[in-house]
């Protein structure tokens, strides 16, 4: 295999990752913790200096601590615990801080500083990234994709055993592979302001102000300045339209919050629309989807870049099973493209927030007890484990026998999250390069033993015990296989039997013939679980 220094092209690869925004090179790092050869392209030079996505949430920073890079990231963020709903008369707050999580609470942290974070990483891994190439075709052969690349000095064809699209919403690899994005694009433009604010902002709380023409997020940035942006342009802008500053503050000044959402000066003025879309498939034979490559959704909850990097973490263990002296069955590819496609589907679920922001209006301006009463109850019932479903901690896909392609994962929350296939696993830290088996908090060691010698595991599974805590998300006790990426395998029987046996315990086994004398690290003492 030929090789180079490692921000040079190479002409043979494991996985070539198109894309170096904050999935692609979460997804390298990924593999690159995992030792898979990885090559990362990027059409532009450098990182784009705009700020774009904001929030890291919870479930985010936990993969982030994983690789090392949670106290480098939070260094260049700003801590949030809520965000603050207001109205003429109302406030609601979604609060962050008493979740299943080390992390209870997010970051605001411009999507430059999370690209700057994780190239460093990658590059500190053995990773390698190449700027200024462009992604022109790629076609399979012999087990292999041929990319075609285009760099300043001419054409070049790289051979990846498998090819990743991370080239976001316009993506020329999900074009390329002739895959419909189906999906809505909201009617109004939103506006949005970076600057220094006339009113200083609470530096613990992102908030919405919500008035009778519109609604803005006002987010406070690490250094000093805050993010106004919302829809409450008068009319639909032209795509080429500038927006001028004036017209900005008039605008937002309708909602009649004054001096809160008013900058001092901008340093950024932008409109755009938002759009609601879903790639028909996120894989096509040796080629993948991340991020908004596979799925757009409404900015509301900051929810883009933590989907992305859920992409990532739940492909990597995959990939790394298909690589190296690996002979796992491709079909866990399957299962990725059907999870994370139904992930995507439920998270633009919970990010249509308008019927809530409407009944908040409402509780606000009931005219008598009766109405304000019934409002707020729509208005609480909307906040129900909202900021749950937001931090991403509670994910469930849908059971592959439960699944026809169109069924939703969910979101959920810390009271109706229960630990069944699919199922992410809360305060777990999961063994990147093998399953967990999870037993019963008051398992004695020898049980421990028996249930992992009748189990069937897959290879080198770490032995630990399940937290009280993650004892409670199951309706009765039982050991719980969890794979490399924190999500339910399998929830077995008392006899070591798999009562709810997940695809991914089936082809992790059919692949290695897994047996009892494989397991390791039988540690009773609490094991990898926090």
């Amino acid at each position: 295999m030929v090789r180079s220094t490692r921000d040079e092209l190479v002409t043979e690869v494991e996985v070539l990752v198109v894309g170096a925004g904050p999935t692609g090179l979460m997804l390298g790092c990924e593999l690159r913790a995992r030792g898979v050869d990885c090559l990362v392209v990027e059409r532009g030079p450098d990182i784009d200096p705009r700020t774009r996505a904001v929030m890291v949430h919870a479930a985010s920073l936990e993969r982030f601590e994983a690789l090392g890079q949670r106290e480098a990231l939070e260094a260049r963020g700003i801590t949030q615990l809520r965000i603050g709903f207001h109205t003429h008369g109302g406030y609601w707050a979604l609060d962050f801080t008493d979740q299943d999580t080390p992390f209870p609470y997010y970051l605001n942290i411009p999507q430059p500083a999370v690209e700057a974070v994780l190239a460093d990483a990658y590059r500190d891994l053995g990773g390698r990234l190449v700027r200024g190439v462009d992604y022109q075709g790629h076609r399979e052969e012999d087990g292999a994709v041929l990319v075609r690349l285009r760099t300043g000095t001419g054409d070049v064809t790289v051979a990846a055993r498998w090819l990743v699209g991370a080239d976001g919403s316009n993506s020329t690899v999900r074009q390329e592979l002739g895959l419909g994005f189906d999906g809505i694009t909201y009617p109004m433009s939103y506006l949005l302001a970076e600057g220094i604010p006339l009113a200083e902002p609470r530096r613990d709380e992102s908030a919405m102000y919500i008035g009778t023409g519109g609604a803005v997020s006002l987010l406070p940035m690490p250094d000093g300045t805050v993010r106004v942006a919302g829809p409450v342009a008068r009319q639909l802008l032209d795509r080429d339209a500038a927006l001028e500053f004036d017209e900005f503050q008039d605008t937002v000044g309708e909602l009649g919050f004054g001096a809160t959402l008013r900058l001092a000066k901008p340093d950024r003025l932008a409109h755009y629309q938002v759009h609601e879309r879903l790639a028909d498939r996120l894989r096509v034979g040796r080629a993948l989807l991340v991020g908004d490559a596979g799925h757009l959704n409404s900015p509301a909850g900051g929810q883009a870049m933590n989907t992305g990097f859920a992409d990532a973490a739940a492909l990597a263990w995959r990939l790394a099973r298909l690589t190296g002296s690996g002979d796992g069955d491709p079909a866990l590819l399957d299962d990725y493209a059907r999870e994370r496609r139904a992930a995507a589907a439920e998270v633009a679920r919970t990010t249509g927030v308008l019927p809530l922001l409407e009944a908040m209006r409402a509780a606000s301006d009931a005219s008598d007890a009766s109405a304000t009463a019934d409002a707020e109850r729509a208005v609480q019932d909307g906040l129900a484990g909202l900021a749950d479903s937001w931090s991403q901690l509670y994910m469930s896909y849908p059971a592959p026998g439960e699944d026809d392609g169109t069924a939703l994962a969910t979101a959920g929350n810390r009271t109706t999250h229960r630990l069944r296939p699919g199922a992410r696993v809360p305060r777990h830290v999961p063994d990147r390069d093998h399953f967990t088996l999870l037993l019963p908090p008051d398992t004695p060691a020898a049980d421990g033993a028996g249930v992992a010698a009748t189990a069937g595991l897959p290879p080198s599974t770490v032995i630990a015990r399940q937290t009280a805590r993650q004892a409670a998300f199951l309706t009765e006790p039982a050991p719980v296989l969890v794979r490399p990426d924190g999500y339910v395998a399998a929830v077995l029987g008392p006899d070591g039997g798999a009562s709810h046996r997940a695809r991914d315990l089936d082809l992790a086994a059919t692949r290695t013939g897994a047996g009892a004398a494989d397991t390791i690290g039988l540690d009773l003492s609490g094991g990898v679980s926090v």
